[in-house]
């Protein structure tokens, strides 16, 4: 009885673990190129089956350590207008420079001139790891499929290019850790991403003047929400059908 208990604990846990990841999703759905998360209990389950022993489930570190799964499927392209905004097809990513040091990927391409008079991302203020300088004065900042940056300078009545995009594309993304604020970073040991201009051989185009929007699907949530509400209900009726075969058992001993 006691290890109906513990599984059924562990249970009660996922789905509140399952639940905050669909919060997030919901809060996300207008969020450009946000990524659906959701748990998966396979390693915990995996680890109990493996062993032979159900108590193997009960561990409390196991409570702890489901782990977070970003569904990387692309969404839909909307167009924005905005010079500086470019959407990211296909597998690829942009990469940031992170303040410790490391380079991060990124869907998200609303982009800005920093003071420092780099091409940064609009929700976070990472710039990019692309050598792109736009000089102080320099007007109509815009970027097109190719992933050229041009402009016009002070003085000048003709656009000139200032620089030039490049995108990374992932041997596999299951190599991508979570990060946050729509960033991954790679995994240590993961193989180096292949990288070059957009259009290049392997290389995918940009979308100028576009975001990806957030592959949240409000039905889908909505399903997987009354199914994680369902999940919960039935193991929170074996933690009480376990307590009232415990209480029998108990007035049978003291009878």
């Amino acid at each position: 009885m006691l290890n109906a208990l513990y599984i059924a604990a562990v249970g009660l846990q996922a789905q509140k673990e399952q639940l905050d990841a669909s919060a997030n999703n919901f809060a996300n759905m207008s969020t450009p190129a946000y990524k659906r998360q959701s748990v998966d209990f396979s390693g915990v389950l995996g680890r109990a089956a493996t062993q032979g022993r159900l108590d193997a489930v009960i561990a409390p570190e196991m409570l702890t350590k489901h782990q977070l799964r970003i569904d990387m499927s692309p969404g839909t392209i909307e167009a924005t207008g905005h010079p500086l905004d470019v959407a990211v097809s296909g597998a690829s990513f942009l990469e940031v420079q992170l303040p410790d040091g490391k380079t991060g990927f990124t869907r998200g391409g609303s982009l800005q001139v920093n003071a420092a008079g780099e091409l940064a991302l609009v929700a976070n203020d990472l710039p990019l790891k692309s050598d792109v300088r736009v000089p102080s004065g320099a007007t109509g900042v815009s970027v097109d499929a190719g992933g050229r940056v041009t402009g016009i300078l002070p003085g000048d009545v003709e656009r000139t290019l200032l620089g030039q995009l490049e995108l990374a594309v992932p041997s596999n993304s299951e190599y991508l850790q979570y990060r946050g604020d729509g960033v991954f970073t790679a995994a240590d040991g993961a193989p180096d991403p292949l990288r070059g201009r957009p259009g290049d051989e392997g290389i995918p185009t940009l979308v100028a003047q576009s975001l990806e929007a957030s592959n949240v699907g409000l039905t889908n949530e909505m399903v997987s929400l009354m199914l994680t509400q369902r999940v919960y209900e039935l193991n929170s009726r074996i933690v009480q059908a376990v307590d009232e075969m415990m209480g029998l058992a108990n007035n049978l001993r003291r009878g």
